[in-house]
Parts: structure tokens; sequence; C-alpha cells
């Protein structure tokens, strides 16, 4: 059925591309294939003002300039059909049943899509310039008009000419912290020949770069950190853009949304979870000073990576674009559309791609006609650490027959521990119900290696046997990791017959199976009070313990709260129905008072009490005689009970 507030322009690059309007269905309320974009725009723009249309798709290479101008007003959202569909995809029925699919896709994510909140930030022209090589001088160059260029030469650089006009100090990068516009920069310089040691250099700076012939320091790259080893003419003019492009004023996105509700960063005083702390390579999460139980987020230092929101179990931080709803309403509309698989007839393959050297390699496929499975379906995420185990299990429970995570060599973002954790994690869940690991893959990429990584990618498809579950045609309610999570166990479990058992997990996962001994356990809510992801829960009218084995991430509150040390946890996830379910681990029953017979407490409660109270000698006399029951009294009818013994001169306390 066709999307009511929709048009849809597309073009075929001066019919270079084999795209047809009949061969695309009916996706939106108005769809135009245009071979010179500029004269087919007005009419266009026109039908779309009579239908008084809102979204407008474009998948066009023409400038967005000339679409911003004859559709403004509306709201435009641009998807790339030329790269990743007509042009790598010989059989044109193939590439117009992936171009539709993806048609659907971003209109999909882009409905649920919300508004991100932008902020002010300022870079100016303080830039220090490190490099040990000649052609360093020549970006200075480049870059001399800047409001402060500050060069440091490496002391054992070679090929400096003593008599050079240049400014430059001897001197190298030891430390670098904060953002683009407010870097903190440690130089080490050089001793004096017979002088005294020299302080190291605290310095402030908008922007910085390293040109090196040698090995770069140990700095992660990020906004206004340039890393550059090439010293060709082109890498230094882009260089010096990059550079010059990041001075001024931004309106810089709001990638994190904090729930501080659902956090488990602890509770009562104890710290539990801070996996997204350890885990930010930018160090723009931390501990809140004014409350150390949960985590303040430095948005103008995130670089949007989305390594926290991977990381974080209860889904505390989400990212807002993609927001986890977009991306699971493009999965949906990507594997479950009408009449994909009769197009396409090869098992669906989720590529989540990162806009690096994943974007840079489908790029390359298109622009060099490099064929692959049209069965591969392209989902965009800002880098791989972002991608979830959610995520990953996620998409075979929709339909997927494998899942890729295409990306870079050497990510920008740093190392990424966290990544082969999920992805060895999702690997383990898969061979456990007999889906098979190798259905999930990791392929990644170097600069002039997209050919090689898109033929992996070609023959990681083309392998595959199909999918063992059916498309789902609608995203899932809730997109939490952990609710995701169980939803995708449960259904391995529903559509495979199979309850796969246990499998044990590196204490570093957030998972965690907590066997409560019922001797000895009194009931006391301790466990239920301190949980902060609600693993644990209290029935007050049943008088009894349950234990919801999916939420627990292993954060060990419970048995840290337990006085009477009853609990043990493990770290162990159990691929079973009754993990996903609340079920009841102790119960008891209430005893009720006995002066007015009003249920009270419980009897585990009730016999651990009077074992402690009346095992003190000290106290054999307060609960003596007619105060022997007085234990087994409601609080209300214990207080007239003493009192009336003190006030009868019976006892004095």
């Amino acid at each position: 059925m066709a999307a009511k507030n929709w048009g849809v322009f597309l073009c075929n690059c001066r019919k270079t591309l084999t795209v047809e309007a009949e061969r695309m269905g009916d996706p939106a309320a108005l769809l135009t294939v245009a071979t010179h974009p500029e004269k087919a725009l007005p009419a266009f723009a026109k039908q779309a003002d009579k239908q008084d249309l809102d979204h407008m798709l474009i998948g066009c290479c023409a400038s967005q300039d000339i679409f911003e101008k004859a559709l403004g007003g509306r709201r435009l959202h641009f998807v790339d059909l030329k790269e990743k569909c007509f042009a790598p995809h010989a059989d044109p029925e193939q590439a117009h049943g992936k171009a539709l699919q993806m048609i659907k896709a971003a209109m999909g994510a882009a409905e649920v899509r919300g508004e991100v909140k932008q902020n002010l930030l300022q870079a100016g022209g303080r830039v220090m310039l490190f490099t040990d090589t000649p052609v360093g001088l020549d970006l200075a160059k480049q870059l001399k008009k800047l409001e402060q260029l500050t060069v440091f030469v490496s002391p054992e650089a070679q090929g400096f000419e003593k008599g050079s006009k240049a400014k430059v100090n001897l001197g190298w990068l030891t430390s670098l912290e904060g953002r683009l516009g407010h870097f903190r920069v440690t130089v080490e310089r050089p001793q004096l020949v017979d002088g005294p040691a020299r302080k190291p250099l605290q310095e402030q700076a908008d922007q910085v770069v390293l040109l090196m012939e040698g090995p770069l320091p140990e700095v992660k790259r990020r906004s206004g950190v340039h890393l550059v080893q090439g010293t060709d003419r082109e890498t230094l003019k882009r260089t010096s853009q990059e550079v010059w492009d990041l001075v001024g004023l931004f309106q810089k996105p709001e990638h994190l949304v904090y729930d501080k509700e659902i956090c488990a960063g602890g509770t009562a005083g104890m710290q539990a979870c801070g996996r997204c702390i350890s885990y930010c390579p930018y160090d723009a999460i931390a501990r809140n000073p004014a409350n150390t139980m949960r985590v303040l987020v430095d948005h103008m230092t995130c670089e949007g990576c989305g390594a926290c929101v991977s990381a974080c179990p209860t889904s505390a931080l989400r990212f807002t674009d993609p927001s986890p709803r977009e991306i699971y309403t493009q999965l949906a509309a990507l594997l479950a559309a009408p009449g994909r698989r009769k197009k396409q007839k090869l098992p669906p393959v989720i590529t989540f791609y990162c806009g690096e050297m994943g974007s840079r390699t489908l790029a390359a496929a298109g622009e060099g006609a490099l064929p692959y499975s049209p069965a591969v379906l392209p989902v965009e995420v800002p880098c791989l650490r972002y991608v979830s185990d959610a995520n990953m299990l996620q998409a075979f429970r929709m339909g997927a027959a494998g899942v890729v995570l295409l990306g870079c060599e050497d990510c920008p973002n740093g190392e990424r521990e966290l990544l082969y954790q999920q992805h060895d994690f999702a690997q383990g869940v898969l061979e456990a119900f007999g889906i098979g690991k190798d259905r999930l893959r990791i392929i990644t990429a170097e600069p002039g290696g997209e050919a090689q990584a898109i033929d992996a990618l070609d023959r990681f498809a083309r392998k595959l046997k199909p999918s063992p579950f059916p498309g789902q045609g609608k995203p899932p309610r809730r997109t939490g990791n952990r609710e995701i999570l169980a939803e995708a166990i449960g259904g391995f479990i529903s559509m495979t017959g199979k309850e796969a058992g246990g499998i044990k997990l590196a204490e570093s996962q957030p998972f965690g199976f907590v066997e409560v001994r019922d001797e000895g356990c009194t009931l006391c809510r301790s466990c239920a009070n301190v949980c902060p992801t609600h693993a644990f829960k209290f029935d007050e009218q049943e008088q009894s313990l349950h234990f919801k084995h999916i939420n627990c991430v292993g954060c060990g509150m419970c048995v840290k709260a337990c006085p009477e040390d009853v609990m043990q946890l493990r770290p162990e996830l159990y691929l079973e129905q009754r993990g996903l379910d609340y079920i009841k681990v102790v119960e008891d029953e209430m005893i009720t008072c006995a002066r007015c017979e009003a249920p009270y407490i419980n009897r585990r409660a009730l016999e651990a009490i009077e074992s402690k109270v009346l095992g003190l000698e000290s106290l054999l006399d307060t609960f003596a005689g007619k105060r022997k029951k007085i234990l087994r009294m409601c609080p209300d009818c214990r207080a007239v009970a003493a009192m009336w013994d003190v006030d009868q001169g019976i006892w004095e306390p």
C-alpha cells in the first residue's frame, strides 16, 4: 500500500541506470523517475502541492540544493539507490526489488525519527601542528592565515634547513585531552645544552594536527584531531580544508538521551554497572559528582560512536540518530515487505555498515560496478561499536539468513573490544540453538582494499542457506537492549522448539544467574530493594520472592545486601523460557498476631528474629513471663502489651 503523505523522486542518471517506474510498484502517493532531474522537478513539485504531500524521498545524485529550492517547506529525505542497487546489481528485477525495500525502509525510519537537540559549539583558530617532516611546513603555509598557528618539530627530525624562515618550535606531543574548541595539550621540549631541565608546556588549542612520516603518537582520532601520514599535495590540501571547515560556530547534535530512572549505576549507596563509562573511548561519560549512583554525559565531548548504548544493558542511554526504533523499523521493512523473497530468491543478509570504511566500501562497489549479491540489505550505523548483540540477534529473529558488520580495519574510534565481545556472545547464542554461528560475520576494509571486502561480502551472502525464521513485518513494540534480547531468545525457542540451556560467560558480560538457597532465606526483601533492574521482586500478597533471569546484569548488589548470605551469583545465561519470565524462588506463609490475629510477618522472618533475639542472654528478662510471646504480636499490639507491663510495675525496660 502506498504511503499517503509521501512523494518519491528517482532518476536514471541520463538513462545509464535501469530504473523504471513500472517495476517499482506504488511505494508512495506520488512517484517520478526522471532522466533530466532539473526539467522534471517543477512538474513533480506542482503535483506534490496538489496532493499536499509532507515528505519527499529523493533517490538522485543531483545536487541537493535543487531539491531544497524546488521542494522547500517539505521534509526531504535522501537515499542512495544508484551505488547500493542499480550500479552493482545487473539483474533489473533484483535491483528494483532491493530498491523498493530500501525505499520503504527509509520512509519507515523517517516517520519514527524524533527531533535531535542541538548545542552551539565554537572553535577558533588556535591550531597546533606537530610534524617530523619538512612537508609539515608546506601545510603550515596553507594554514598561516589562522588566528594562531603554532608549529612543533620533532627534535630528531631530519631535512629542516637551518636558514628556514618558518617559525617553528622543538617539541613533541605527550598528552592530548578535551574536545574540538577546547583541547588541553602537553608538549615535552628538549633540554637546552648545559641548561636546566625544561618543564612541559601546557597549552590550549581549538584543533591539533599531527603530520608524521614516522609512527603517530597514541592519540585518539576525534573531531578537531587530524592524524595525517600522507605527504602528497592532495593529502595536504585535503587536511588544510578539513582544518578550515572546523573553524567557526556549529550546531552539535546531542547523540545520547539518558534515562536515570532505569540506569543500573547503583542504589542504596552501592555503585553497580558503569559499563558506559569504561567503554566510552572519549571520556565523555563519568559518574555524576552529585549522585555517584548515576552518570553525566558531556554532550560536547561525545563523538557519537555509540559504544555506550551498545554496552548499556538497560538502555538507560539511547542513541538519537539513528534511534533504536529507526533501526528496527528499517529491519522490518527490509526483511518482511511483500514480494521481496519472490523477487530476490536469495536469503536476505542484513549488513550493518559504518559511516567510514563501511560506507566507502559500498560506494566503491557502486562507482566501480563491483557486483555482489542483491540479497545484501544495508543498514547504516555511526560506528560498528553501535551495533549491540541485541541488534544482531533480533535481525535473525526478524528473518535475516545472515548478518554482516562491515567497517574499518582500523577503527578511528579506537579499540573494539566491546564489538568483539558482543559478536562472540551473539555467535554463542546462535550456536546454542543450532542456527549456526557462521551466519554472523565481521568484514573489515582499509583504504585500497574495498574490492576485497566486497568480494568477501558477496561470497558470504551467496553461500548462506535460507533463514529458518519467517520474516517479521512489524518492528518490536519495545526497543530496549534487554527487552529485544528477551524477544529474540523467546523467538528462537518458539521457532526451533528447543531450549538451549545455559551458556557460561566471561565476568565482563552483563548477565548473571542468582541462585537463592531456600534454607536460610528470611524474605527480608533486601535483594528486591537494591536490585537496579528489578530482576528480583517481592509479592506481598503471596509472601514470595521472584527472580527474572533475563533482567539480571550481574552487578552483585543483591549478594552484598543479603544479610543471610544465601545468594550466589554466576556469570551464566540460560536460554530457556523460564529465564525470560519471573519465577518463584522462595515463598512463605504469613503469621497472625497472637493478640489481634491480624497477619503481620512471614514465618521465616519471625523465626530468624526470635532465634537472634532470644539467643541473647541480656534480653532474657525482656521476653520473660507473659512477654515471651510479645514478638508474635504485631507492632501495635506489642507496644500496648509492653506499656501495660510497665504501667503495672511488672517490667521496667
